[in-house]
């Protein structure tokens, strides 16, 4: 009988492992629950964020758009998109400053311990793509600029981006992106007024040139922008490190609407502006970010290439970041490989690097638009699945990730995600050419069907979708989860009790959620445990 059974003491403390803090200067607790000890102040998180901000893909975008639908089509989308953007981020933030967990460890409450893996691999290969992307940036810039082969500008620019995030958001990423902004909005300002008094100002972009005859111009530049609905996936990631406390703040100011004002608004403004000014056509611009840079680095010298490098690689330290962070989730969870972060640093540079050399950047674009498919999905899903826990009176701060108490799929979960990823992929590779429809309503749809079919499944979901039953949890042996620290047998390091389970194949003895998460026995001991408390 289980009640027979003597468990061994629990070790607790309420200071944090020095062990652990050290390491979580360059890990940022990636594999583990960030306690509220570790959450960054909310200036120096804004300052870490708005480096997605300068992303030259923001004014490439906004005038590809324009050209392709017309100014004010582009507008009315990027007016919507900021709306949008705002209110689904509120909800993301709210989640992650609550739970302090990853997108990898939140999706394992939405999709099961096997099906988030899925999730984590998509998102680390989006992340790296856009490494190359705004990495390839750069690179022609400086080959526009000083010369030398294109090859060799791949890796310095990829690898020079190590350095910036070896030490993760709250050891350095805000002092690199806020010593770096002040640059920024001069050096910007600066290109403006040169371009217009070099090339005189000839208004913005005239109606649609590309896309003639579309019904929905303003629901195809809205649509267009849901491409890059990974953001939001980025927003829970940084999210995490804010304090519960500082939610008003950061829906406002840092993940909210004028961080969106000014990355889709004033960037799109910029871009239409510059493109104009420039007389790039759709056909220069289709398919190549770098054709606006490049023309700034051969108007302006010195000056165009310093502002491409600092907001390249203040972007790409973002990018960087997630793609370790994931790309380690994945390791630990499907390779069983408990490696540090800054390992993933260096694998992500490598990978990004090798597709560089492949020059496949037209494959990687038709990748991302896939892609967008299943995270414009997984957005829907975890709406729902929020709101979901909230009727079900479920607390974010207590919602179970813990690899020995979730099942290894939420049936609930997957099958909302695959069935809308499904009929996205199914409208994307069945839309006829030049029937606009994809363009308009393709991933509109997606989301619509991965909300509502999640929300019909939470009908009738059951206890056992969301957590295995399983005796003995540390969880409910302390006071407070978030403030007791309990060493675990196997790294013998104190984390929150709130991550913390009892291992059935050690005894019960107690164990962190980043070694369960490698532990085969674990694993099949848990599962066997769970298996006999239901019987």
């Amino acid at each position: 009988m289980a009640s027979t059974i003597e468990l061994p003491k629990l070790a607790t403390s309420r200071r944090d492992d020095p062990r652990v803090v050290e390491e979580a200067a360059t890990e940022d607790y990636s594999l583990h629950v960030v306690p509220r000890s570790w959450r960054m102040q909310r200036g120096k998180l804004t300052l870490a964020w708005y480096g997605v901000m300068t992303a030259f893909f923001y004014p490439y975008l906004a005038a590809f758009i324009a050209l392709a639908y017309g100014t004010v089509n582009a507008l009315i989308g990027i007016g919507l998109s900021i709306v949008a953007y705002t209110a689904i981020n509120a909800v993301i933030l709210r989640a992650a400053s609550r739970s302090g967990l990853t997108v990898a460890l939140f999706s394992r409450s939405m999709f099961g311990n096997v099906g988030a893996a899925v999730a984590t691999a998509i998102f680390a290969a989006t992340a790296i793509y856009y490494v190359v992307f705004e990495g390839s940036v750069v690179a022609v810039a400086a080959q526009t600029y000083i010369g030398g082969p294109i090859k060799l500008w791949y890796a310095i620019v990829v690898f020079a981006t190590v350095p910036l995030v070896w030490k993760g958001v709250r050891a350095l990423l805000d002092r690199v992106n806020g010593a770096l902004l002040p640059f920024y909005v001069v050096a910007l300002v600066a290109v403006v007024v040169w371009a217009l008094a070099s090339e005189g100002y000839h208004g913005f972009l005239p109606e649609a040139r590309a896309a003639p005859g579309t019904t929905l111009p303003w629901l195809q530049a809205f649509t267009a922008y849901m491409g890059v609905w990974v953001l939001m996936l980025f927003t829970m990631d940084f999210a995490r490190l804010a304090k519960p406390e500082d939610e008003g703040y950061h829906r406002k100011v840092t993940f909210g609407w004028a961080f969106y004002a000014l990355t889709f608004g004033f960037n799109g403004l910029l871009g239409i502006l510059l493109v104009s000014t420039f007389g790039i056509t759709f056909e220069q611009l289709a398919g190549q970010e770098s054709a606006l840079p490049v023309r700034i680095v051969q108007l302006t010298g010195l000056l165009g290439f310093l502002l491409i490098v600092i907001t390249q690689m203040r972007i790409n330290t973002v990018n960087l970041y997630l793609a370790s962070t994931n790309l380690q989730s994945f390791a630990a969870r499907v390779l069983r490989l408990s490696l540090p972060r800054t390992f993933w640093v260096l694998g992500g540079c490598a990978i990004a690097y090798a597709l560089m050399l492949t020059n496949v950047f037209s494959y990687v674009v038709d990748a991302l638009a896939y892609q967008g498919i299943a995270i414009v999905a997984w957005v829907g899903v975890a709406l729902a699945h929020v709101w979901y826990l909230a009727r079900s009176r479920r607390a974010l701060d207590a919602v179970e990730f813990r690899p020995g108490r979730v099942p290894a799929f939420n049936p609930g979960g997957i099958s909302a995600w695959v069935l809308a990823t499904a009929v996205g992929l199914v409208l994307k590779l069945t839309d006829s050419a030049g029937s606009q429809f994809w363009e308009a309503w393709g991933l509109p749809l997606t989301f619509a069907i991965a909300l509502g079919s999640y929300t019909a499944f939470a009908t009738f979901a059951r206890s056992g979708w969301l957590a295995m039953q399983r005796p003995f949890d540390p969880v409910e042996e302390v006071d407070d989860p978030w403030e007791e620290r309990i060493a675990c047998h196997a790294c013998e390091r104190s984390y929150l009790a709130r991550e913390i389970d009892r291992d059935p194949a050690a005894g019960h003895a107690a164990i962190c959620a980043a070694c369960a998460s490698t532990d085969l026995a674990f694993e099949r001991a848990a599962r066997g445990e769970a298996r006999t408390a239901v019987a």
